[in-house]
């Protein structure tokens, strides 16, 4: 009890530092792989093989993460490309390890001058890369941490920064529930792109999911953004002022998984922010849903999310995880 005591005032000391911005690195906000982006985008309380979670969670590493492979790809919105690599490593008595990367790519950009003619095109892109550490104590809990290094360009401009990463994990084996508590994205950007500094998209994020005992399906409820209260868009799809209650569902997605300990998972999401600030009045466009699934065969298992943006944009993802120790199975 006393290391989760000092582990919460070290979590406080983070908060008080971090600069609470959302204006420049926003892809270290997109789900890291195609299982969190089907359940809502935002899970960071899976606790199994899937070494991928741990990019957003470090303290999610576990005995069953070691020695997993997982790599992601996504056509993401108006062209761009994401991708995502991550590896685990567990070197016994409770230390693991984590390295990862992720990519960006925004495509061609036409060049436009004050006028607005077009001169040509340039590219923008965002890379990061990055090393995580946890350490399972007592039974249940589980604390971590990680770096990024982080590069973008867009054009002929270049900006680079540190992020981390700092979470605490609850995992009860026997009631086959995990809680998480994880500070995400607080850092330092040590060169901007045109000489003023940005703020890192620093985010608190609290889950909670668990396998319920009557029927094979695992529910993940994730609150995050909890580190501002109004993270909603002033007005709603009629025109009206957003009101209390609004601003506080906008801070919840959902998500469910059917047949969570078994080879071949369905999967269902909904991220009420998403769901609210991309409806059309008057339509069903089903925004702020996801779907996907994902099935076992041998050493591999291959997931799949369709994520609802508009009726004009929706997102496909596709990963692929590979079990690299000498047995077949997790």
């Amino acid at each position: 009890m006393k290391k989760i005591i000092i582990f919460s005032l070290f979590l406080s000391g983070i908060v008080s530092y971090a600069q609470t911005g959302t204006n420049v690195y926003p892809f270290l906000n997109i789900p890291v792989s195609a299982r969190q982006a089907a359940l809502g985008g935002d899970a960071i309380s899976v606790r199994d093989h899937d070494v991928s979670f741990a990019i957003a969670n470090p303290s999610l590493l576990n005995k069953d993460s070691d020695n997993q492979l997982s790599v992601n790809a996504t056509a993401y919105l108006a062209d761009s490309k994401y991708g995502t690599i991550a590896y685990a490593r567990d070197f016994d008595n409770g230390h693991m390890a984590t390295i990862n990367a992720r990519y960006m790519s925004y495509g061609d950009i036409p060049r436009t001058d004050e006028s607005g003619f077009e001169n040509g095109t340039f590219k923008a892109s965002d890379v990061a890369i990055g090393a995580g550490y946890a350490y399972q104590f007592e039974e249940d809990w589980t604390i971590g941490g990680g770096l990024n290094f982080i590069t973008s360009k867009i054009d002929s401009y270049t900006s680079s920064a540190i992020s981390g990463n700092a979470g605490i994990t609850y995992h009860n084996k026997k009631n086959k529930e995990t809680a998480s508590l994880v500070f995400r994205n607080f850092g330092y950007q040590f060169k901007s792109f045109n000489g003023t500094r940005e703020n890192l998209p620093f985010r608190v994020d609290l889950g909670y999911t668990r396998i319920l005992k009557t029927i094979p399906l695992a529910i993940t409820i994730t609150a995050h953004d909890l580190q501002e209260f109004d993270i909603s868009s002033q007005y709603n799809v009629n025109g009206q002022e957003v009101n209390a209650g609004r601003k506080i569902a906008d801070h919840f997605s959902l998500g469910a998984e059917l047949f969570p300990e078994k080879g071949f998972n369905i999967r269902l999401g909904y991220n009420v922010k998403r769901g609210n600030e991309l409806a059309v009045a008057d339509q069903r466009n089903f925004s702020g849903l996801s779907a996907g699934f994902g099935i076992k065969l041998s050493r591999f298992r291959i997931d799949y999310a369709h994520v609802r943006y508009h009726n004009s944009s929706n997102v496909n993802q596709i990963g692929v995880s590979i079990d690299l120790t000498s047995h077949a199975g997790y």
